[in-house]
């Protein structure tokens, strides 16, 4: 099992001193990961909201934790496609695998947050065709000498793009949450799959890994994929307080999910998010329906339990979303601590 740290930002003006210092936060986090031998970092990019949104370019922070640290992969959780021209996806993650000395992992996906589509004057009704032809494109430009491209929503003459990546191809993860097809396109690229699993059914999502893990073997695809699956964090010093200090920090954290989905994403490859913001809403009754199931919360010997459970789903490698909700700074860093030391070794 590996062990990540993820970054999938709360920002609140109430327990922030500033965006400078918040940022300042987030990369001492990230050091201690590295000195505490966890594999990669992954930063998850949105835009606009208090979730999210103050990472709104990977390969930015990405590159300034690539001067900090010395062995940690860096990874996108994920960028988001059809929001953005390919060329520079292209680009910027190149530059940040060499600047890294070849240890960008490159996770993507279609997003599904309408205010983010509607800003960059995309059609949610695209995304699929957006995404897969951003996808394309990128992997021509780190691939081929010169390509060219024909597509609906891009067309490419006989272009060069640096620079190259360091690895021949950085791996890639595609994230999925609800949508069969999703699963599906992962398993039939070869991909490594990226889960959520606190916001999913836990039945539905189990037999959706089942079909990327089925639809990679019909296509031929040998050797195991790697698996993430990302869960909210804190190791405690006891359960009891384990378990209290995440509650509102989590409520927090959720509620500021909702209002980033206040308006449903819209046509019918989104079917499945339409109660997204409802579904926040209902996570929200920590005690009842999030903990301990949905989260990685409690003394060491429960972190050890539920991690446990998480490598029984097919999971390789525990993304721990630890900086949430506006959760002290001093208390992410004595957990991040808590757990190398005591639960890590149990997996090694």
């Amino acid at each position: 099992m590996k062990f990540s740290l993820f970054h999938l930002t709360s920002f609140f003006p109430q327990f922030h001193a500033s965006e400078a210092q918040f940022y300042q936060e987030l990369l001492e986090e990230t050091e201690l990961a590295d000195r505490l031998g966890f594999h990669g970092v992954w930063f998850a990019e949105h835009h606009f909201f208090h979730y999210g949104g103050h990472i709104p370019s990977i390969p930015v922070l990405g590159a300034a934790v690539a001067q900090r640290t010395k062995r940690l992969r860096i990874g996108s959780g994920i960028v988001l496609l059809p929001l953005q021209d390919p060329i520079r996806v292209a680009e910027e993650f190149a530059l940040l695998d060499c600047l890294s000395g070849g240890r960008l992992d490159f996770g993507i996906g279609r997003g599904f947050q309408k205010a983010e589509y509607d800003a960059f004057e995309r059609n949610m009704a695209d995304s699929r065709l957006l995404f897969e032809e951003a996808h394309d494109i990128i992997l021509k430009a780190w691939t081929q000498e010169r390509f060219s491209y024909e597509g609906r929503f891009r067309r490419v003459r006989d272009l060069q793009v640096f620079p190259k990546p360091v690895q021949k191809l950085p791996p890639i993860y595609v994230a999925a949450i609800f949508t069969p097809p999703s699963f599906e396109w992962a398993g039939r690229m070869g991909y490594h799959l990226m889960v959520v699993p606190y916001a999913a059914d836990p039945g539905q999502l189990a037999s959706n890994i089942q079909l990327f893990r089925n639809t990679r073997r019909a296509h031929g695809h040998r050797g195991e994929p790697e698996i993430l699956a990302v869960y909210h964090f804190y190791c405690g010093e006891t359960a009891e307080e384990a378990r209290d200090a995440a509650r509102e920090p989590m409520r927090r954290y959720l509620g500021a999910a909702a209002e980033s989905n206040r308006e449903p994403a819209y046509s019918e490859q989104y079917q499945a998010y339409g109660q997204l913001r409802e579904g926040f809403k209902m996570l929200m009754d920590y005690d009842r329906v999030l903990y301990p199931g949905r989260l990685v919360v409690g003394d060491p010997a429960q972190c050890i339990e539920r991690i446990t459970q998480i490598q029984a789903l097919g999971a390789t490698n525990v993304g721990l979303l630890a900086n949430f909700g506006g959760l002290a700074h001093d208390k992410v860093m004595a957990s991040l601590e808590r757990f190398a030391k005591e639960v890590m070794p149990a997996f090694v």
